[in-house]
């Protein structure tokens, strides 16, 4: 609009100058030509939406922040300056209702307790007895993702360098649920978004108390010493996933935006209390724009390269049809082999869905190189539910997945790939 009025002005002027109709024709023909060739705004991302779950996500836009605190725990140090692309992430945490339906629609195990919980009254407050493992499956069957520790914490603290989603001032009942005893049948926990002077800058509720949340950072106490400065997805591998915020047993000094914890994500055993606790629950991200999983880019689209560390990656000779390759892959893939790793809790019924990146056709699959399906198995595809499996798959059952995954562009049939056409 600005570059508009400019130049609406100065062919104002140049008539005034020129007096004659020629040049006031020409003038404004190049003022025209000009102005359409200015590109146009990028359309701004919707500062709200609804999640699958129908929960409301609020618009986290790109930027900078300082994450981190000197005056905190060793592992919150250095203060170091992140930058992180535009993201949603729940307003709220996620409830007793909402993963009653999860629970319902994939005939998952309810968590222990789940009967105190699943009561009328308790509907609206947040789950927990929830481990990593199952926070992760809710988020993957809601078509979104957990956060990173870095999306988490600048979605509580903002871009000033804030203690406390509120600011700087102290912890108190209105702003904050802690420093309860006892879990009382989940009474303890408050329902979400009551708390209204406790939001963070954007407008997000409990991220101080209420309940520790997962994230989907491996725990390492060192890694801020050597995170990347832009989009840290914290470290390849682990022991522990972070949790972040403090919960409603905690002392108010334990609320602060920066503090870290952490504790083993997942067990075979499901009534092991080392697992799930009354006092952890998550809330749900995802990046703008499509979310299909393996969102790799459709046929007509151009392909991004493959990174140099990956480009001399092939497909072991022989595995494209091997039937035992192929049932290894498929057991990786339904999560059979690796519960941590489940492509079928986004790929209904072991098969992908229809816009999961084209993987049932043909065209797209054959424009896909050896090297270029390893990398994206391997590093997740951005903007994206697909997530990186490197730090969890060997490179042999990396290869394993591919080859069972190539079926499905060829009427479920194992094929050499022949068809690839870069």
């Amino acid at each position: 609009m600005t570059a508009t009025i400019v130049l609406m002005m100065a062919v104002g002027a140049l008539i005034r100058q020129r007096g004659q109709g020629r040049f006031w024709f020409l003038t404004l023909l190049m003022a025209v030509t000009f102005v359409g060739w200015i590109p146009g705004p990028v359309q701004a991302q919707q500062q709200e939406i609804k999640g699958k779950d129908g929960a409301p996500m609020v618009l986290v836009p790109a930027g900078e922040f300082p994450m981190g605190s000197d005056e905190g725990g060793d592992d919150e140090k250095p203060v170091h300056r992140v930058f992180l692309d535009d993201y949603y992430i729940d307003r709220y945490e996620v409830t007793v209702e909402q993963y009653a339906k999860f629970l319902k629609a994939r005939g998952m195990n309810e968590p222990p307790m789940w009967l105190a919980m699943d009561e009328p009254h308790h509907q609206k407050r947040p789950v927990v007895n929830v481990d990593w493992l199952d926070a992760s499956n809710y988020c993957k069957w809601a078509g979104k993702r957990l956060p990173t520790e870095a999306e988490w914490e600048k979605a509580a603290r903002g871009t000033d360098g804030r203690v406390y989603p509120w600011g700087n001032d102290p912890p108190d009942p209105l702003r904050a649920n802690y420093g309860k005893k006892q879990w009382n049948n989940h009474a303890a926990l408050v329902p979400v978004g009551g708390l209204k002077d406790g939001k963070s800058p954007y407008g997000i509720y409990e991220m101080a108390g209420n309940v520790w949340e997962w994230v989907s950072d491996w725990y390492d106490p060192n890694y801020y010493t050597t995170s990347p400065s832009r989009n840290p997805n914290g470290p390849e591998s682990g022991k522990y996933r972070v949790l972040r915020g403090g919960s409603w047993d905690f002392a108010p000094e334990n609320l602060r935006s920066s503090r870290r914890d952490f504790n083993i994500p997942s067990s075979h055993d499901y009534d092991s209390p080392s697992y799930r606790n009354f006092n952890s629950g998550f809330r749900c991200a995802k990046n703008p724009g499509p979310t299909a999983s393996g969102g790799t880019a459709s046929s007509g689209e151009p392909l991004p390269p493959v990174p140099a560390d990956y480009a001399e990656k092939h497909m072991p000779a022989g595995w494209w049809k091997d039937p035992k390759v192929i049932e290894e892959g498929r057991q990786i893939y339904i999560g059979e082999s690796n519960q941590l790793v489940n492509c079928r809790s986004c790929h209904k019924d072991g098969q992908p869905v229809k816009s999961g990146g084209g993987l049932l056709d043909q065209k797209n699959t054959s424009r896909f190189s050896d090297s270029y399906w390893f990398w994206r198995v391997a590093e997740g595809v951005p903007k994206t539910t697909m997530m990186p499996w490197k730090s969890l798959l060997s490179g042999e059952q990396i290869w394993q997945v591919i080859a069972y995954v190539h079926q499905f562009s060829h009427g479920g049939k194992p094929s050499e790939h022949t068809d690839y056409k870069p």
